[in-house]
């Protein structure tokens, strides 16, 4: 290839190189994030419903997101019965969060991840050395593969 082409391969090749990391590395910091907001939230609720004085067997029943029985919901006074529906609604709205940042930037990182992945093959084309046969009479050149 000519000079100009193997540079306009380099100049598509580098940047791609560095999009590929900075996808991979995106994706991976979203999977950290959405585990260890998801891990705080648990943590925070479990704290208030604690300091409430709810029952440890309501607690986990509303941390893995199950509706409480009528006889779950008998064993607590009005004020645990508040704070279960308030940890309840804001643990959803959380997880919902979580949920929605994760898909954006993790679809963020994956289509940076894909379009560099693409341009760094577009310029690993432009930029490797092709062995060719040219004829010496007609000047004709085929691949030598």
């Amino acid at each position: 290839m000519s000079g100009v082409v193997v540079l306009i391969g380099y100049l598509i090749l580098i940047p791609s190189i560095f999009g590929v990391l900075f996808g991979m590395l995106g994706l991976g910091a979203t999977g950290a994030a959405t585990s260890e907001v998801a891990g705080d939230s648990r943590e925070s609720a479990r704290i208030e419903m604690e300091a409430a004085g709810v029952p440890t067997e309501i607690q986990e029943s509303v941390l893995d997101f199950n509706e409480l029985s009528s006889a779950h919901r008998a064993q607590l006074n009005q004020h645990q019965r508040s704070v279960v529906e308030d940890v309840s609604l804001s643990l959803s709205a959380e997880m919902v969060g979580v949920g929605v940042g994760a898909t954006l930037i993790g679809g963020a990182s994956a289509f940076v991840l894909f379009s560099s992945f693409i341009g760094g093959l577009l310029g690993w084309l432009l930029v490797m050395k092709k062995k060719v046969l040219q004829c010496m009479n007609c000047q004709a050149v085929v691949a030598a593969s």
